[in-house]
This record gives C-alpha cells, sequence and structure tokens, in this order.
C-alpha cells in the first residue's frame, strides 16, 4: 500500500500499512490526524467464532477501522482516554447488532491499539495488546515507552505447540483443540487483572489500558508499531532487542524493513526458527520526526 507522508516545519510523519496474506484483508489499520496531532497504529482482533459482513470484513477489520474512524475525526481538545471509551461502546453496539454472544469474551471482536498525540512540549498516549510505542532521544538512546502485554500468553501457547509437535504421539486434530482451548482461555483474561487490555466492547477496558504522558524533551523521534513488525523477537531474552529494532528501522525505513522481514518469513514458513502463530503477520508502523 501508498506510504503516508506528513512534512512542515515541526514535524516529518511516514506511515504504512500491509496485509500479512496479500489474499486476506489487513486487519491493521493507521490511526492518522494530522489537525489534532494524532498519529498510531491499530491491530484488529477477530473473535475465535468465524464472521465476516456483506463487505467480506472480519470482526477485527471491523474493530480495528472503527477506532482508526473515530481518532481520525477527535479534536484536538478530546481526551484520548475518551475517543477510545467512545469507540469501545461503538464497538459493542456492532457486535450486538450482529448477534455476536458478548457474554462470551473469546467470541468478541476486538482491536489492539499503541496511539499518540504530539503536544507542544509532551507527548500523550493510549496503549493496549501488543502494539508499542517507542521514543528515540537526541543522544541516541531508546525508551519503550509501552509494555507488550500480550507476549507471556502468546509464548506459553506456542511452547506448548512446539512440545505436542515434538511428542510425535498426539494427531494433529488434537493438537488444534488443545490449542483452541488455549487460545479460548487466554481471550477469556481480556481486561482482567489475570490478563491484558484489548478494546473489545467491554467497558473494563478502560481501566486496564495504558495510557499516560511523557516529556518531549530530547525527543527525535516517535515509533508506534503492531507485532507483525517485530514478532521474531517479540520473545528475545536480549536486553538490547528494541535498540536494535529501532536502529534498524531507522536504517530502512519502514517499507524496505517490512520487505526484509517478509524475505525472513518466506524463510522460515513453519514457524520452527522464530516461535510464532502465522508465517507473516499484518504490519503497520508510524515514524514521527520532531525537527529541532
Amino acid at each position: 500500500m501508498k506510504e503516508y507522508r506528513l512534512q512542515d516545519r515541526e514535524l516529518i510523519v511516514t506511515a504504512l500499512t500491509r496485509p500479512g496474506n496479500p489474499l486476506k484483508r489487513n486487519e491493521d489499520a493507521l490511526a492518522i490526524n494530522p489537525e489534532a496531532r494524532i498519529f498510531g497504529v491499530i491491530d484488529g482482533v477477530s473473535g475465535m467464532a468465524v464472521y465476516e459482513d456483506e463487505q467480506g470484513n472480519s470482526g477485527g477489520c471491523i474493530a480495528a477501522r472503527l477506532l482508526a474512524d473515530e481518532l481520525a475525526a477527535a479534536t484536538a481538545e478530546l481526551d484520548l482516554r475518551e475517543v477510545v471509551r467512545s469507540a469501545n461502546a461503538k464497538l459493542r453496539q456492532r457486535m450486538e447488532e450482529a448477534g455476536i454472544d458478548f457474554a462470551t469474551p473469546w467470541k468478541r471482536w476486538g482491536a489492539v491499539f499503541a496511539v499518540f498525540r504530539l503536544h507542544a512540549d509532551h507527548l500523550e498516549f493510549v496503549q493496549a495488546g501488543d502494539c508499542m510505542l517507542f521514543a528515540r532521544y537526541r543522544d541516541g538512546s531508546v525508551r519503550a515507552v509501552t509494555r507488550n502485554q500480550v507476549a507471556e500468553f502468546d509464548l506459553q501457547t506456542l511452547e506448548r505447540k512446539r512440545e505436542w509437535n515434538e511428542d510425535g504421539t498426539l494427531a494433529d486434530e488434537e493438537i488444534e483443540r488443545r490449542l483452541k482451548i488455549s487460545h479460548e482461555s487466554n481471550r477469556n483474561k481480556a481486561n482482567t487483572r489475570e490478563g491484558y487490555s484489548v478494546m473489545n466492547g467491554d467497558p473494563a477496558l478502560i481501566s486496564f489500558m495504558e495510557s499516560g504522558r511523557i516529556s518531549l524533551a530530547r525527543v527525535a523521534v516517535v515509533y508506534a508499531v503492531t507485532d507483525g513488525m517485530f514478532h521474531f523477537i517479540e520473545h528475545s531474552k536480549d536486553s538490547g532487542k528494541w535498540e536494535t529494532f529501532v536502529k534498524e528501522l531507522d536504517e530502512y525505513g519502514i517499507g524496505p524493513y517490512m520487505d526484509r522481514l517478509l524475505e525472513q518469513e518466506n524463510l522460515d514458513p513453519s514457524c520452527v526458527k522464530y516461535l510464532r502463530h502465522k508465517k507473516s503477520d499484518d504490519k503497520s508502523a508510524v515514524v514521527a520526526e520532531l525537527l529541532p
């Protein structure tokens, strides 16, 4: 897809989103609102019960685009938390209209996100799930502003899958059945103290999503990315992985970095070398360079 670019006297913003599978709808979306200085990424999460609307959009597509539209229409006066609250309520209404069993969390549609708004002297942000937000300072140091709240649950499921496959005594159908139970259990932890945050229509999202502000003093660049941009290093124990990730994203640029990831994914189609749920995930990134 075409790269978004904005440049003015204070800011250069580049953004791009690509589907992991070109034959399927992209469940990622970009949040772009230059008038209100709001930018970010959104990763749709489809319910485990298959659903598509008349246009072929999955529940994850609907959720991601609903939040993106809400952010695009937000005015500079609106608090980001309130924008998310409004989108979350509208998502619940859409699910109820579609007959989704809202009482069963793993059947809900959802979206995770990392969104920021640039003020004159500080950055305001909201985040849920495994989307990440980083800041690079003028001295080259990198700050992970957010935490990947989903990594722990993903790793547990992936390690179980690897153990069952390596054991060799379980039929593929039995492995799939066990994985489904694990996924359902993880989804049911959404917006609880035992889990992670996700916009899935549950009002508890507002209590569990991350939000806040950081000073823009000496900040050179701000980055927002979905997990498809870093799923090779998501479970790495390397303490410097985020610094390396940001450095390479700067070096290659968003589009070439995505191309490089695709090449690596094609070399590991069975997800053996790098543990992950699918060969290639949707990828989205926003890079905002603050001009001195």
